[in-house]
């Protein structure tokens, strides 16, 4: 026995050096799984970390990477002894004989593949060619947008969801002029409440970004290749510099796919899993932005998310019971406001209020969303003690009187 893990357990390959991923490495090793671990990333150098691509990275003004950023140092995959298959790709998993075929040539043998290959940024049709174009989601990405603009002075942002908010913030924090455009009727349309997005508009409006609501983009205009202008559907016609596109992500479960495993549909999609995030076939399973739980409407895209899913995973081939369910958190920076968020907030439900409570710190506010009287949500911007105090509401499943929580000093834990 390696730890509390079956005997026949002692090779693991895991795809992806997301945060689920290094989460489920360190996750098992801490439980005391001895055998072998190898790590295989399509990305080069050291995994890092992915909140901060479209914030803080974005504003560091040297070349030389920060080591803040990385997901683990060195040092820890040496002492946890995880054998790492970088820049290469992942092409084919063998059902029949249990092995991953790579980039490189390698075929790695596994008892265990555990698959965290995430998600790929949404493309645009028309723009995909040009230069000056850009999608975030790897390191590499953050890299080429922010070598491009250190040298420009204007940037249009495709899609006015949180990736493209942050990356707006950060652009105007290095002096860019910035234009953002939403086909939806408002910013944040399929994760946030009005009075949030009604707020992170403002705040926009206000740092000096033009934003741009339902209306969709009909052209790309280019000079010799290169970006250098939208035409929207109310004639208008937008300039800029470069161009990020930001308009959502598909879960990466092509390889998942290709081996015959249960996704969403036949052409794609999250892989299903059950529980303890084992897949359609019992030698593979799959956590994070590409997993989706059977029974749950819809997948999460988030850090504690990925963290819960590695811990499940652990859990499972423990032999466990995997961990109570948590509401969903999720957070976001955008210059000095920091928006912290629990639950799931039902954006295309009719019958919700929004409930506005005053916090403690000066501007902060907490967005408390019922459906009737049960709680559904809670955004917090600048505010983590009502962050806190709703999480605690949503975990305990306590729905607090929506006529009182208003009041700064109601206790709805009382």
């Amino acid at each position: 026995m390696l730890g509390l893990f079956d005997e026949e357990l002692q090779n693991i390959v895991v795809v992806g050096a997301s945060h689920a991923g290094i989460s489920f490495i360190d996750n098992i090793r801490k439980n005391g799984f001895g055998g072998r671990i190898t790590l295989v990333d399509r990305q080069k150098g050291g995994p890092m970390e992915r909140p901060p691509l479209s914030k803080q990275f974005l504003l560091e003004t040297g070349d030389k990477l920060n080591p803040i950023f990385l997901l683990r140092r060195a040092k820890w995959y040496k002492e946890n002894d995880i054998i790492l298959k970088l820049g290469v790709e992942a092409l084919e998993i063998n059902i029949k004989t249990n092995l991953l075929s790579l980039s490189s040539g390698d075929k790695l043998p596994f008892d265990k593949l555990v698959l965290a290959t995430g998600a790929r940024p949404k493309l645009l049709s028309g723009c995909e060619t040009l230069a000056n174009t850009y999608v975030l989601r790897q390191p590499d990405d953050a890299i080429a947008i922010r070598e491009t603009a250190r040298k420009v002075k204007s940037a249009v942002i495709i899609g006015g969801g949180y990736i493209g908010l942050e990356v707006a913030a950060s652009f105007r924090q290095m002096g860019l002029e910035v234009s953002v455009i939403e086909a939806a009727p408002r910013l944040l349309a399929r994760v946030a409440s009005p009075p949030v997005a009604s707020s992170l508009l403002k705040l926009h409006q206000k740092h000096g970004v033009s934003i741009h609501t339902d209306v969709s983009v009909t052209e790309f205009v280019s000079k010799q290749q290169q970006f250098s202008a939208v035409k929207l559907a109310n004639g208008l016609m937008i300039k800029g510099d470069m161009l990020v596109v930001g308009i959502g992500v598909s879960p990466d479960s092509s390889l998942a796919r290709k081996a015959g495993l249960g996704t969403e549909a036949p052409d794609g999609g999250a892989i299903i899993v059950d529980q303890s995030m084992q897949t359609s076939n019992s030698s593979i399973m799959a956590i994070g932005d590409v997993a989706l739980r059977q029974g749950d409407k819809m997948r999460i895209e988030s850090v504690h998310n990925a963290q819960d899913h590695a811990a499940r995973a652990v859990a499972g081939l423990m032999g466990e019971v995997p961990p109570a369910d948590e509401a969903p958190r999720f957070w976001s920076d955008q210059y000095d406001a920091n928006l912290q968020s629990v639950g799931i907030v039902p954006v295309d439900a009719d019958d919700v209020t929004h409930v506005a409570r005053i916090g403690q710190r000066e501007g902060g506010v907490s967005y408390w969303s019922f459906q009737g009287k049960t709680l559904l949500s809670v955004e917090a911007i600048k505010d983590v003690e009502n962050f806190m105090l709703g999480a605690k509401c949503l975990d305990q499943n306590l729905s607090p009187d929506p006529d009182l929580i208003g009041n700064p000093e109601f206790d709805p834990l009382a």
